[in-house]
């Protein structure tokens, strides 16, 4: 089965019944190293597929990858990404970890971050895995769980 073209076919199926008629561009590539098969759409009005703090785009993605399960039996890596909104958010993320860093090392107290999602809570981690000055841990449960940035001891 040819996984790109049904997950493309799946995408502008979709597109179609939420009222999105060709305003919008599509690519679908797969890349074989993580196994991850990437979907960036560009469109004139991207609020109505990101949502509030990205919660549509990531339920989107839920939703693609499910399909796609039903369709070719498979589970597939999925990432949903529009507007390049994920590398935008990325460098928000970044942005607000190095400032939290900064009170961190001055004040050598830690600080808990708001609660994050799985994926922006990867990200930070990420970013400061090899921190000189500084650790960071996941803290709470479920929708609550968020990150501590920790001076390094």
């Amino acid at each position: 089965m040819d996984v790109p073209a049904t997950l493309k076919d799946l995408v502008i199926q979709f597109l179609s019944q939420l009222g999105f008629s060709s305003d919008y561009e599509l690519l679908v590539d797969h890349d074989p190293e993580p196994n991850l098969y990437r979907i960036t759409i560009q469109t004139a009005d991207p609020t109505l597929l990101i949502g509030y703090h990205g919660d549509t785009i990531s339920a989107l993605q839920l939703f693609l990858g499910q399909h796609l399960h039903a369709a070719t039996g498979e589970w597939h890596n999925l990432s949903l990404n529009i507007n390049d909104y994920r590398q935008r958010r990325e460098q928000a993320l970044h942005t607000m970890v190095d400032s939290v860093v900064e009170k961190v090392v001055s004040t050598s107290q830690p600080h808990a971050l708001p609660p994050l999602p799985a994926g922006e809570r990867r990200v930070i981690h990420l970013h400061l895995t090899d921190h000189p000055q500084v650790v960071s841990a996941s803290q709470g449960e479920g929708r609550y769980r968020s990150v501590v940035i920790s001076p390094k001891v």
